[in-house]
């Protein structure tokens, strides 16, 4: 499948550079980015088996530079869960929603220009023109009622360069540093405390020391309302240790996130050990998101994104949220 999103080129060669300046030069690329060229796209859309979905709704945006002079697209898939979308666009906004009863949303970027991988233009067309584009729609299946986050909700400690317990169900530090209640894995903030010019960077490392507890990474899907696994069964291999480094001062402070988007840790914790040694106990959880900074006074922050089941043994990490927050 092909779908041509926004990318960021790590290193181009001498020749793909003159290419691309070439390309930008160009007076019918650059009267497309100005005043539009046609677009088409086949939009194939298939639940989590890969089964066609008919009856979808689709609602597409096709961008003009200056949002008022777009256009809003609305239609259904075909009997084979097939649109076309076509229409006219500058081609660095367009928008892709699909939804349907029984379903989560999905939504989908795509773009012809973006930096470093803008497209051409040929006849009046964007190109690749007619692109075939397949889209999940994710089934609802169980969800059920557990802690969750979705958003970004910094705890600060003034203890850094130790050892500090982590609470994913109250999303902060366990006390006496925060307000959480039981360690579902220990962070530690690499930090010299100093600010600016002193700042010498940021390391945080984080490790569980359970028998048995760990995460293990699992693809998502990116472009669902409900992105990660429906249950904790699809871990295999429990790692024990990670580590996140790498900061870039942002809004007065320096943050580093550097956990792969495209990834989530399933979670085992809180684990009980039978007599004969074996597992007989353990909550499940699904990071979809870790993020950390520091701040003026010598403030490590730390905080997680994602849902975890308060029951024990059960697996199921598909959270009753509102579609909103999903």
């Amino acid at each position: 499948m092909k779908r041509y999103c926004a990318a960021v080129l790590i290193s181009l060669s001498a020749l793909q550079v003159a290419a691309l300046a070439t390309l930008k030069k160009d007076p019918v690329y650059r009267d497309a980015r100005r005043n539009g060229a046609q677009t088409k796209f086949e939009l194939h859309i298939a639940d989590d088996d890969g089964t066609p979905v008919p009856d979808a709704k689709i609602k597409a945006y096709l961008g003009m530079n200056f949002r008022p002079l777009g256009t809003w697209i609305d239609g259904t898939t075909d009997t084979n869960g097939v649109f076309v979308l076509e229409g006219k666009t500058c081609g660095d906004e367009i928008e892709v929603h699909v939804s349907k009863n029984g379903y989560y949303d999905s939504r989908l970027n795509l773009s012809y220009a973006t930096m470093g991988a803008e497209h051409e233009v040929f006849e009046g067309k964007w190109q690749p023109y007619g692109s075939r584009i397949r889209i999940i729609l994710r089934n609802i299946r169980n969800p059920i009622d557990m802690p969750h986050e979705d958003f970004l909700k910094f705890n600060y400690t003034k203890s850094i360069n130790k050892w500090i317990g982590y609470d994913i169900k109250e999303n902060d530090y366990v006390a006496p540093y925060g307000k959480g209640k039981e360690s579902d894995f220990e962070v530690y903030i690499d930090w010299n405390g100093e600010w600016l010019p002193r700042y010498s960077g940021m390391v945080v490392k984080i490790r569980f020391t359970e028998p048995f507890s760990g995460y293990c990474p699992c693809d998502i899907n990116a472009e669902s309302d409900f992105k990660g696994p429906y249950d904790a069964l699809v871990a295999s291999d429990f790692l024990t240790s990670a580590e996140f480094s790498d900061s870039v001062q942002t809004g007065g402070e320096h943050k580093g996130i550097s956990f792969n988007r495209l990834k989530c840790w399933v979670v085992r914790s809180r684990c009980k050990v039978s007599p004969g040694g074996m597992l007989s106990s353990a909550n499940y959880s699904m990071i979809s998101d870790i993020a950390f900074t520091c701040k003026n006074g010598g403030y490590g922050g730390f905080c997680v994104t994602g849902v975890f089941n308060p029951t024990p043994n059960d697996t199921n990490l598909e959270p009753k949220v509102p579609k909103r927050q999903r």
